[in-house]
Parts: C-alpha cells; structure tokens; sequence
C-alpha cells in the first residue's frame, strides 16, 4: 500500500508541468488593438471586457466585437487568437471609417445652415461615426420640430470619395409649418380635457401663439407632458393611473396636428394607518401635527413626499444632518387606502465646523457671512442654511448660491462649503417711453448695489415727462458698524405741473432702519425739505392760491414692516404689510403742522395652475393739519395712477376742484387685485389682469368709491422693473378719460 502511494505521487509530480501548462493555454495571456489611427486605444480597450489572465471565452470575445462595432467608428473588426506558451495572445483588428471632410446641408430654406450645424453630433476632421450621424438626424429633426416643422424629413448621404474621406450630406425635406390645433385624452371620466391640458407645456395654438410660441409640437416635451399627468392624477389620490403614449395625427393638408393621450385612471385612495418608525425622538402627535397627510384624506403623493422633507427638517434642525427618512407605501386595494410608514434614521448627532467661502472675487467674506443664520460651533441647522441661502438671494448681489456639507474626520463635525457665483451689481440705464398720464418718459440711472464689495448700496437716478421732473441720490449702509443696524440718507429734487399751479420739492431725509425679528424690521427716519407751489393761474381755485409761495416741512416718520415675500425678484407668495406714522413740525420746527397714520396690507397666494399667483392690497391713511395748520397741497393723499387706482390721472380718484384739477385728500382707501402669469418664462416675462377700488376723500359722508380694472405686462429687465399698464375706468365721469395706459421703470407694485 505504501509503495502505491509513492507511484501516484511521483505520477502526479510528472505530470503537474503538463497541467500547469494546460490551464494557462485557457487563459487569456495578452490583448493588443490594432489598425487604428485616429481613434484613441482607450476608447477601444473601454467596450473590452476580456482582459488579461481571464479565462479565454469565445463568448466574451464575440461581445467584445459588438461593443466596438457600437461605438461608430470602425467598418470592420476582426478577431485573432494565437497559442502562446503563456495562453492565448488576443488581437483586435480594426478597420476606422474614414475622417470627415466636410458636412453638407441640402435643401434648408426656413432653417440657416450655421443654426442646424451647431446641433449636430459630428465634427470635421474626426473619424465618421454612424451613430452620431443618425443622432445628428434627430438632433435636425428636433430643431425643425421647435419651429413648427413637425413633419421635417432628414436622410443623409455619404461620399468617401477617391482619398477615403467622407463628405456627409444631410438631405432636408422641408414641410409646411403645423401646429397642434386639438389635445384630446380618453378614459378620463373624473377630469375634463381642459383640466388635463392646464397640467402640459403642450398646448393647443391660439390668438397668442405668435407671442407665447404656444402649438409647437416637441415629443420630448410631450414625453414630459405624460409624466406631469400621471403627477397630477398620483397627487389626486389615482395611485394607479396609467398614462399612455399618444396618438399624434397630421392633417392631410400637414398644417394642423391632432394629439390623442388615453389615460387609465384606476381607483382613488385616501389614506390609511400613518406609523412612524425607526428612531423615533420626537412624539408622535408632534409628528402628525407637523404633516399635511391625514388619515382619511385623500392621498396625495406630492403632499406625502412634502412630508418626507417636513420629516427629515425637523430631525436636521436637531443637529442630525445626514438624518434619513424613507417614505414606505402599501396599497390595500380592497378597501382603496394607502398605508404610509416614515421609517426614520437619525445617525450621527453634527456641530457646523468650519465655513468656507469660496467664488467671491469682489464681495468681502464678511458681507456674506452677515447674512448666515448659523455661525461655526452651532449645532447643524438645516432651516438655518435655507434662510441664509434666502436672505442671500434677496441681496440680489448672487446670480447662485450653493451649501454644500462635508464631512470631517471627526463624525461630529461637518464643514461647510459656500459657492458663490456673484452678479454684476452696477447698472447704467437710459429709457424712455409714453404714457397717457405723463406723455413721453424719460429716466436714466446710474447704480450700484453692492460698492466695492461692501455690500452698500448707491444710486442716482433722473426721470423726465411732460409733467414731472426728478431727480434723486441715494446711498445705503446695511450694517452700520457691522452691527444689525442700516442707515440710509436721500437727496433729491422734485418738480410737477400741474393745469393750473406748479410744485417743487427739495430736500433730504436721514433714516434708521432695525430688524427687530427675521421678517419685521423698524425705521426712524427724519425729513427736511422745502415746498415751492408757483405759477399759479389766475382761474385757481382758493385752496390752491392759498397754497402759493414756499414753506419747510420738518418731520419725523415711525414705522414697521412685516416682509415674508419668497423672492424679491419673482414674488409668489408671502406678505409685505406696514403701518406707519409722521409727525411734522411743532418741536421739530419749520412752517408746516401736520401728523399722518398710514398703513398697507399685501399678500401674494400661489395657484397650482400655470405657475400664476394672486395678489391682494389694502391701503388705507390719513392725515390732518394741527395748530391751526392746514395739510399741504404736496402732503395730501393723490389716489388715482399707477400705483393707487389704474385708469385714473394722477388724484382723479379723489377730490377735484372747479379746474378738474386733484386737490388731494386728507384720508385714503383703495383695494388692489391682481392675476399675475407668466407669458415668456425664459426672459422673466409675465402677464397681469387687475381690479382696484377705492378713494381719497376728506369725510366719510364724501366717500364715493371708484373703480377700474385693466391687464399689463411686467418684466423685470436688465434695466429694473418695467411696468406697461392698460387700465379701464368702470363708470368715467364727465371729462374723464374711459381708459388710460401707464409706463413705469425701476418701480415694483
């Protein structure tokens, strides 16, 4: 027995070279590319998985030959294998396609050669690429389609002529422009068609396509479109809807374009059993208190994910940064509910570390660090890092902000990386314009928002018509001492015409301004000017000729002001109120005696239907002369204009002397509704229908409301603000105009 154990030990020593030898011929012992030239080895050796010391597989090496055919750039590939003493040595023979030496377009009249080149997928002097040609087919297809071209037909040719070098010919076909002319939906028995088409960016032509660019198909929009409806359906209890691909249908006459979208609704469901679980800190009635989601409500995925969010905020506000919140969902179809389970995962308890500033090349660090609301040392904050990224924005210095969180070697710690992309801040801006109130306009503004990187604010500006002359210098400092205290100073110089007197305010104001929370902030601000009322016509009334001649108003003005508006540059909602109270003369010295209250309420509502917001206003006021004083003509209440009532002269709202000319009043009331759309989203460009009511009046028994409503344009320009008003008065008077169209720039409503 043990001399057979000996003979099969010496057999297998014998024979261990010959299998050693065996295996490695199965193995893969080297890979090499040849026959290319212009394309990059690595371009190939990334599409090959058989790599050396693999075991050599037929069946890899054939996948290996397809993914280099994908890539485009070869005619042919060839594989050679040869024994090695080592294994099998692999060899990739290619063949390149030719370089491109030129690329053509036949047959574009509507489309301009350099336009459709610059979306195509091929270059000259590369390796010719199928593929990327057919892209570059689409891409021209595309193209033709966002201009109304839906029925475009694009081929292409290829010469390699006698150097083996292409020339690709994209050949165009160009229709007749068509335009989606209906959108139909099927099995949508709980929502009208028009409710489904408020939820596309596709949509039917109309009388302001022209303008909105609105019956352009774009299938890739369209494909968008399908996954907004179903969006729409899911946020409306439809857990199960399914929206399928739609039916698109040319005219004969290729001009209008049919769209027909099935939808499969399913059941609705409400929602069922709410848990929460995991690691749970807070409790549970909290928790329910802070979601929208309800039980027997109707389930909505977008509430329900907004609760993720809510969710996962509080546990972040709680210093658990990377705090995870996973949304779990059952279906019980047999009773239509939707059981929802926040599974929580607080991890690691973090401390904000260090703050990192970085892209400011012209704002100073500490301008941007003023407006933190967290400093390094805090427990992490989520809704701190929000509020700063809104107080930032609302600087109007940054184009973009981003936090970024990162980690540090100590799990308790996390640093903070600001990206800063700033603006330009400093405008220069000449305009001009007509207005049925103030004829031909002409302003001019020099400004800049944050000098030298300090964050302060300088402006001058000039405006001129055939009624007003202004002229105004105004300089801010936002943190006074780098305390949380702005002061603000303004000169300025004022001329009106009136029919039958001229005014001329001169003077200048100081002001201090503090924020007392977040969103409230309180102002002192103290006035000097002088009042010049001349060229008075011998036709006057009284009161005007008693008003004639010059006289020094000093005041002091008292106020607060709630602001919760979302973005100062593109307002959706939020509140801007304020009350204030100016009291001149007496201790204060000068001519005139006077105090006045007023006070202002508006809101902005989002509507969940073609991004539109409602905004309301209320402002009301009065003001009276004491001591024996009357009120000045320049201090009274003038409501009618552009930003009062639309549709009236500047005071025709209020009291009138026998001139038809406004005398202003002592009190004022009027109510501002607003419908505010977008019209161009690209440019900022939207659309406004209004209503305002009110009047100024001297007693309540004078009170006579007036009221107009009218549509505009707003847009908020390179130069500001820009606002184009078109106002209709409802019930014009004798000698009123029916309607009156207003031009504004550098001014918000």
């Amino acid at each position: 027995m043990k001399k057979l154990k000996c003979i099969t030990l010496l057999f297998l020593i014998l024979c261990l070279p010959v299998l050693i030898q065996a295996q490695e011929a199965g193995r893969v012992a080297k890979v090499e590319i040849t026959g290319n030239e212009r394309v990059d080895t690595a371009v190939i050796s990334n599409n090959v998985k058989t790599k050396e010391g693999d075991v050599y597989s037929l069946d890899k090496l054939r996948e290996d030959m397809k993914n280099i055919y994908k890539t485009g750039f070869f005619s042919d590939v060839q594989i050679d294998v040869k024994d090695t003493d080592k294994g099998k040595a692999v060899t990739f023979v290619v063949i390149e396609r030719p370089p491109v030496k030129d690329i053509l377009m036949t047959g574009n009249k509507k489309i301009k050669t350099e336009d459709l080149k610059d979306k195509l997928k091929i270059k000259t002097g590369t390796v010719l690429n199928i593929e990327k040609v057919k892209e570059s087919m689409d891409e021209i297809r595309k193209l033709y389609g966002s201009k109304g071209y839906y029925a475009a037909k694009i081929t292409y040719e290829i010469d390699y002529g006698e150097k083996y070098e292409a020339t690709v010919n994209f050949v165009i076909d160009e229709p007749q422009q068509s335009y989606v002319r209906k959108i139909a939906f099927t099995g949508n028995k709980n929502f009208k068609d028009s409710k489904l088409q408020g939820y596309m960016q596709t949509r039917e032509k109309g009388w302001f396509s022209w303008f909105t660019g609105s019956g352009i198909l774009d299938e890739d929009v369209l494909q968008e479109d399908r996954r907004n409806l179903e969006a729409f359906y899911h946020d409306n209890g439809y857990t199960k809807v399914h929206v399928g691909a739609p039916d698109i249908q040319l005219s004969k006459d290729g001009k209008s374009i049919s769209i027909t979208i099935p939808v499969e609704e399913g059941a609705k469901h409400t929602v069922g059993t709410i848990d929460f679980a995991g690691d749970i800190i807070f409790p549970r009635e909290e928790l329910l208190g802070k979601i929208k989601t309800k039980q027997g409500k109707l389930f909505r995925t977008t509430v329900f994910y907004e609760d993720v969010l809510t969710v996962t905020d509080l546990y972040q506000d709680k210093g658990y940064a990377f705090a995870d919140v996973a949304p779990l969902t059952t279906i019980d179809d047999a009773n239509h509910v939707v059981n929802v389970t926040f599974q929580v995962t607080k991890n690691q308890e973090v401390y904000f570390n260090r703050i990192n500033i970085v892209g400011n090349t012209r704002t100073r660090d500490k301008v941007v660090r003023r407006e933190l609301k967290f400093a390094e040392g805090d427990r992490f904050s989520i809704t701190a890092i929000k509020d700063s990224k809104k107080k930032l924005k609302n600087t109007t210095f940054f184009k973009d902000t981003d936090f970024k969180i990162v980690k540090t070697d100590d799990p308790r710690k996390v640093n903070i990386d600001l990206g800063i992309e700033e603006k330009p801040t400093g405008t220069f801006s000449v305009g001009a314009g007509y207005s049925t109130a103030e004829k031909v306009i002409v302003s001019g503004a020099v400004s800049e928002e944050n000098f030298l990187g300090t964050g302060r604010k300088v402006v001058l500006e000039a405006a001129l018509s055939s009624y007003t002359n202004e002229f105004r210098l105004t300089y801010l400092e936002p943190y006074i001492f780098d305390k949380k205290l702005s002061a603000g100073t303004s000169l300025y110089n004022f001329r009106r015409y009136m029919d039958t007197y001229d005014y001329k305010r001169t003077g200048g104001n100081v002001s201090l301004i503090k924020p007392l929370t977040d969103d409230v902030k309180g102002t002192v601000m103290y006035r000097l000017e002088n009042i010049d009322v001349t060229n008075v016509t011998t036709d006057a009334s009284t009161y005007i000729k008693e008003q004639s001649g010059s006289s020094l108003t000093s005041s002091m003005t008292f106020s607060l002001n709630k602001n919760t508006i979302d973005d100062v540059m593109n307002p959706t909602k939020g509140i801007n109120s304020g009350i204030s109270t100016e009291i001149a003369g007496g201790p204060l010295g000068a001519d005139n005696r006077y105090w006045a209250l007023t006070g202002f309420y508006g809101r902005y509502f989002p509507i969940n239907f073609w991004d539109s917001s409602f905004f309301v206003k209320g402002t009301a006021g009065a003001i009276r002369g004491y001591g024996g004083d009357q009120v000045p003509i320049t201090e009274k209440y003038y409501v009618g204009g552009l930003n009062s009532i639309r549709g009236f002269r500047y005071g025709e709202a209020g009291p009138m002397d026998e001139n038809d000319e406004p005398v202003g009043a002592k009190n004022q009331m009027y109510f501002n509704f607003e419908w505010i759309f977008p019209i161009y989203k690209p440019a900022g460009v939207k659309g406004v229908i209004f209503t305002d009511t009110g009047a100024g009046f001297d007693n309540f028994d004078s009170l006579r409301m007036r009221s107009s409503a009218g549509f505009g344009i707003r847009w908020f320009s390179p130069m500001g603000p820009i606002r184009l008003e078109l106002g209709f008065n409802l019930n014009p008077k004798e000698n009123e105009r029916k309607s009156l169209f207003d031009f504004a720039i550098g001014t918000q409503y």
